[in-house]
């Protein structure tokens, strides 16, 4: 296994986790009389995305990394999922693409260049920066601060939940 590969099983392991959790939180909102768009549109902070663009960008970070590293094109998705079983598809669609990819594609020279088109500018990175420096904090940033919401929600979580299964 190499360095990329295993990100692309971290990123795996997460985004299942992230969905049990997404699970756990209908199941919840249900049971509580909670509208699904009231958790789906619930922040941290006034200036950070909602809890369903974090799901996305989420699952953009995992799907457009594992791409970079294995030169290959990510899948486009609309960004407008509104529902829990959207999420859930989003994530299973994002989990079956990098599963496609085969671990030798991600092989390669650990300084080769890597760029990132940002807002208004361009990120340049070496492969082995930008997975430790740009990707995968950016992908737990997001995991993370979905999962903060729901807990600031009232959603009965833990950090078992967060870590979902230990093998």
């Amino acid at each position: 296994m190499s360095l990329y590969s295993e990100t692309k099983a971290q990123f795996i392991h997460g985004l299942q986790s992230l969905n049990a959790v997404l699970e756990k939180s209908a199941v919840w909102a249900k049971e509580q009389g909670v509208e699904e768009a009231t958790l789906l549109d619930a922040k941290l902070a006034d200036d950070m995305f909602p809890l369903k663009r974090q799901v996305q960008v989420s699952c953009d970070m995992a799907k457009r990394t594992v791409a970079r590293l294995a030169n290959v094109d990510a899948p486009v998705m609309d960004d407008n999922e509104s529902t829990f079983a959207q999420l859930h598809e989003r994530i299973a669609a994002t989990v079956a693409f990098m599963k496609s990819v085969q671990d030798s594609q991600l092989d390669g020279d650990d300084e080769r260049p890597v760029m990132v088109q940002a807002r208004e500018h361009q990120l340049h990175f070496t492969a082995r920066s930008y997975v430790f420096q740009f990707a995968v904090p950016n992908f737990y940033f997001h995991t993370t601060t979905a999962y903060g919401i729901l807990r600031q929600a009232g959603v009965p979580l833990g950090k078992r939940d967060f870590l979902g299964k230990i093998q």
